[in-house]
């Protein structure tokens, strides 16, 4: 039988699509057109009712075509409408077979170490390592800390091995928030795990994925160090959420603006072309006029290079669940400000790289390339995985364009 398989949301979900692929690869063959395929296996997102909608309504779709759908992921744990023919948890990946075969939902809270589950050849240019499920967080709004439960830090030594194994010229550190890292064993261990993976000997870049900084304020300093090494991408995302003290501490976020700040001067003295990655909540039941004011003043002053601008969406069994939304007039209004200033500013800011010449990783076939900092340019004519040397010509509010 011919499986099709979608992946919806973070890098996290997609390194669970890897493992989720692997076991079904065992008894299924995967077919990319889905209308040949005979079932279709979802890795769903619960965090944000648009998504949560548009994965309910392909699911029915492909129903009404006689199709079993099956999800994995948050949303199963998170929705109150599961319309799939069977289901699993983020913990229940090692079952997704026997939900598939009995039609069945199974939710059950078991850790265990992803590290070692991936049996697909990895052979990719670039390939998603997570290093942790889970997280340490309060966040009032969060619906992934329900489905995805406390934080499970897999053993470093597993972690170096599977990357050892694989021949990527590009590796993405990923999971809910790597500066927790090893906190449930006792102490942080993330600049510890850098460490330890920049010593493979192996020619690849690293980028590291978002960093809550209640966790980073206390290795920032190490970590700082570990950028200076040539593999590294000088990226860093951050997630501000928003930029107003006091409602930081409604979301309980653990963390204040100077926090905040404090930690992006930090990162932005390492290198002449840092890249810094922030999300934004916008229309959260609290959020008054002032405190948007507040974001746009901080989003004003640190001009993130990547911005992600979210709508607040209420999710089922969140703290915040209970509030009264704001207006959806007032959401768009202020998530269509934050967007048009962040690409007006970045654009001019891209500007500054015409003429520039660069080296490039090249990551998909004549299209996506990265500089050393990890900068996106479009590169036609080239081939993923060479390195390039090219000169800027034109650029986007979000990339720049090379030949």
């Amino acid at each position: 039988m011919k499986f099709y398989f979608k992946t919806f949301g973070c890098k996290l979900n997609e390194a669970d699509s890897q493992i989720i692929k692997s076991i079904l690869a065992k008894d299924y063959k995967e077919e990319l057109n889905p209308d040949n395929a005979d079932f279709v296996v979802f890795n769903t997102c619960g965090v944000v009712d648009k998504t949560e909608k548009k994965i309910i309504r392909e699911t029915k779709q492909f129903q009404k075509q006689g199709k079993k759908v099956f999800w994995a992921g948050c949303l199963p744990l998170i929705t109150r409408n599961n319309v799939s023919n069977g289901s699993i948890g983020p913990n229940n990946v090692l079952d997704i077979k026997k939900a598939i075969k009995e039609n069945i939902h199974i939710f059950t809270e078991k850790k265990m170490d992803k590290s070692v589950l991936c049996d697909l050849k990895e052979d990719n240019v670039s390939t998603i390592v997570a290093i942790s499920e889970g997280c340490l967080g309060n966040c009032s709004y969060c619906g992934s800390r329900i489905a995805r439960k406390g934080l499970n830090s897999f053993p470093r030594e597993n972690i170096i091995k599977r990357i050892e194994k694989i021949n990527a010229k590009e590796i993405l550190l990923t999971s809910q928030g790597l500066a927790s890292y090893g906190l449930d064993k006792g102490k942080q261990e993330l600049s510890e795990l850098i460490s330890d993976i920049l010593k493979i000997e192996k020619d690849f870049k690293l980028r590291l994925g978002m960093m809550n900084p209640k966790f980073l304020v206390h290795i920032i300093d190490d970590l700082l160090e570990l950028y200076e090494d040539k593999k590294m991408y000088k990226f860093l995302h951050l997630p501000l959420q928003s930029g107003d003290n006091n409602l930081l501490k409604e979301m309980n976020r653990g963390y204040n603006i100077n926090d905040f700040l404090d930690l992006v001067y930090k990162f932005r003295k390492i290198s002449k072309d840092t890249i810094l990655a922030t999300d934004i909540i916008v229309g959260h039941p609290k959020e008054s006029e002032k405190a948007f004011k507040n974001t746009i003043k901080i989003i004003k002053e640190t001009k993130p290079d990547v911005l992600h601008v979210f709508r607040y969406s209420k999710r089922k069994g969140t703290e915040d669940a209970k509030l009264k939304e704001l207006d959806v007039r007032i959401k768009k209004q202020r998530s269509k400000y934050l967007v048009t200033l962040f690409q007006k500013y970045n654009l001019e800011k891209n500007k500054s790289f015409l003429g520039k010449e660069f080296q490039v990783l090249v990551i998909k076939d004549n299209n996506l390339a990265r500089t050393d900092s990890g900068r996106a340019v479009i590169v036609k004519n080239s081939k993923a995985g060479e390195l390039k040397k090219v000169k800027i010509k034109d650029v986007k509010w979000n990339y720049l364009i090379g030949e």
